[in-house]
């Protein structure tokens, strides 16, 4: 009987261990509540960095954390003169690990990014012209973002500023993926599905969003049983601020976009909300806020802020 619930137990590890970002998810009890109970104040992370980061021309512009290979790592993404990037941290030797080049000018501005599931969602935007981005979901599991190659991709243009894509989000649901676009300062948000195992997501919803909104420069999508909300980072007259947003019921997407709540964060050393931003559910299920400095040195700063 004993050697049978080793078995067992081995068994289920493997399966655990098999499944990758299953300790990150985005779903809480209740998200309004998480919310609240954020600390204002952050722990202040020091990463080493020997790495050249490209952010003469641009900044870092998005944050989250991952998983891979079962190491915990920080995904930043930057824009320069003349590339879009992601730089890799990792949290146990709290060292800069590389630069993952994206795309060249004129896609030179990747924006706020989501992880979900295994895969990241990023916008890169022509951000001189103003008329036309590259939406790439990345699967981080295989080399497929190393190698800058997406799983998929849609081309956006149009008139200035609409087509832009400086802030992302992807939540996965039980059948699909659920993608958020915002466009320049985030005037407009587009919705679009992605089911699993298709290459091309559907445009479902289009937002423009109310003149008192924020010119949010990070978005992320998150769920708790009922309600899907969005969370849009920026700052103000030098103050960070997070606004929780309730998107849709759980059960049928019905676009609601109601500001539900604003809060405001002491970001320290640097760091501040207009540049990398972003959220993690933690593995005992608490909300996390993530923010780092906008350009690169030998050392980037992040700060991090859990609850009370």
């Amino acid at each position: 009987m004993n050697l049978r619930f080793l078995l067992i137990g081995f068994f289920i590890s493997y399966l655990l261990l098999s499944i990758p970002n299953l300790s990150i998810c985005q779903e809480l009890d209740n998200v309004p509540k998480a919310f609240e109970s954020l600390g204002h104040e952050p722990e202040i992370i020091i990463f080493e960095s020997k790495v050249q980061v490209p952010t003469a021309g641009g900044h870092l512009q998005g944050v989250q954390l991952v998983e891979v290979d079962g190491e915990e790592k920080l995904f930043v993404s930057g824009s320069s003169h003349h590339q879009s990037y992601i730089v890799q941290l990792d949290m146990a030797s709290k060292k800069a690990e590389k630069v993952i080049p994206l795309m060249d000018e004129p896609f030179r501005h990747a924006g706020g990014i989501q992880a979900s599931k295994g895969y990241l969602i990023v916008g890169i935007e022509d951000n001189h012209s103003r008329t036309s981005a590259k939406v790439c979901l990345y699967d981080f599991q295989k080399d497929d973002l190393i190698k800058a190659k997406p799983n998929f991709m849609v081309t956006r243009n149009g008139e200035e500023k609409r087509p832009t894509a400086g802030a992302t989000g992807l939540l996965a649901m039980d059948k699909d993926f659920l993608m958020v676009v915002g466009n320049w300062d985030a005037r407009n948000w587009d919705f679009y599905e992605l089911e699993f195992g298709e290459k091309d997501p559907s445009l479902i919803y289009s937002f423009e969003a109310p003149e008192d909104w924020a010119s949010y420069q990070s978005i992320n999508l998150l769920k708790d049983k009922e309600v899907i909300y969005a969370i849009g980072f920026y700052q103000k007259g030098n103050v960070d601020y997070a606004d929780l947003i309730l998107v849709s019921k759980m059960e049928n997407f019905d676009p609601i976009m109601r500001k539900l709540s604003t809060k405001s964060f002491h970001c320290k050393d640097g760091v501040d909300f207009s540049g990398a931003a972003g959220l993690q559910v933690d593995k005992a299920g608490n909300l996390v806020f993530w923010g780092t400095q906008k350009n690169a040195g030998k050392q980037i700063i992040v700060n991090r802020f859990s609850g009370k």
